[in-house]
């Protein structure tokens, strides 16, 4: 009996001592863990503003209050993530920032890395690695000065403006089929244009709403410039709608206006018209300060002049020339 009681405490001390040694090792794994984790956490916490003043804000919008101004080069601690701001801290401020404006240490590996090949179109506050993609193209064109974040913000909207204006096409701020395409080839994100031949008196003069912005691309020359439908019944009678426009179209006719008929492809809303268009100014200027003193026809498949209310032989045969060309 009195060795049963032995033996009993021994197992009570021995399992007892045990159980310390379990508990004592899990806290250590734990502790191990957690170490790691803060460590990681550090890693993935540390940004540097990128822009020459930044505000940090009390909310996640540019109409919050400004709590105070970082420059160029300051080290913010990240604290979180919302949409196209971080949330920092800055000494004893906390608040949100632009991601557009932070360089997070990091993810510079991973930015280079994953912006290769085309990308499926996007526009402002989108994020993902198809902003990301195009961030890349807009900085190897010289457009895009920011960091490559993914997170489609107001200097991506800008460098995409700025591409859409130097290619002729709507300056939108949005990278959509056209820009994708201009910016990447015509197989990316699947935006190779099929070139239509709409009839004009078939629904083809609804196609472009007078007062609406488009861009033309002259067949032969390859030249890009951006018009505006002025008015027009039996065709559309057009203006460049800048200078820079005016200037290009211009360039296409070798220097010189002239009534000659050229082959053109219209685009407008995704879509690529078959065209002809004549380079003389004539009847009235809306725009005073394109440099173009009156408007230009263009005409697409059986519309007609409007003096002799007659389909145009020479317009036709460049409307059939344009037809077999792509954007």
């Amino acid at each position: 009996m009195w060795n049963q009681n032995i033996e009993s405490v021994r197992v009570d001390a021995l399992f007892s001592i045990l159980k310390r040694v379990c508990v004592c090792a899990l806290l250590t794994v734990c502790w191990v863990l957690m170490s790691s984790l803060m460590g990681f956490a550090m890693a993935e916490s540390t940004g540097k503003v990128t822009a020459t003043k930044l505000n940090i804000r009390e909310q996640a919008t540019t109409q919050s209050e400004a709590l105070r101004c970082v420059v160029k080069g300051t080290k913010l601690t990240i604290l979180d993530s919302t949409g196209d701001w971080y949330r920092v801290r800055y000494g004893k401020v906390e608040g949100y920032v632009a991601k557009e404006y932070v360089s997070a240490a990091s993810s510079a590996k991973t930015d280079t890395k994953a912006a290769s090949g085309a990308p499926k179109t996007s526009k402002p506050g989108d994020s993902n690695n198809s902003v990301l993609k195009l961030q890349q193209a807009l900085t190897d064109k010289g457009y895009y000065k920011g960091r490559l974040s993914g997170n489609y913000g107001e200097l991506t909207e800008k460098a995409v403006r700025a591409f859409q204006k130097a290619k002729g096409l709507e300056s939108d701020g949005i990278a959509g089929a056209s820009t994708i395409k201009a910016l990447f080839g015509a197989a990316a994100a699947g935006t190779t244009y099929k070139t239509e031949k709409p009839n004009w008196f078939k629904g083809g003069q609804d196609l472009i709403p007078k007062d609406a912005v488009f861009s033309i691309k002259d067949v032969r020359s390859g030249r890009i410039f951006k018009v505006k439908r002025w008015s027009g019944g039996n065709h559309i009678d057009a203006e460049p709608y800048r200078a820079a426009d005016t200037k290009a179209m211009k360039a296409a006719y070798g220097g010189r206006w002239s009534w000659d008929r050229r082959p053109i492809l219209v685009l407008y809303n995704g879509h690529v018209y078959a065209a002809s268009m004549n380079g003389m100014p004539h009847g009235n200027a809306t725009i005073k300060d394109n440099g173009f003193d009156g408007v230009f026809c263009i005409h697409f498949y059986k519309s007609k002049t409007h003096e002799t209310n007659r389909v145009d032989p020479q317009h036709q045969a460049c409307v059939n020339e344009a037809a077999k060309a792509v954007w």
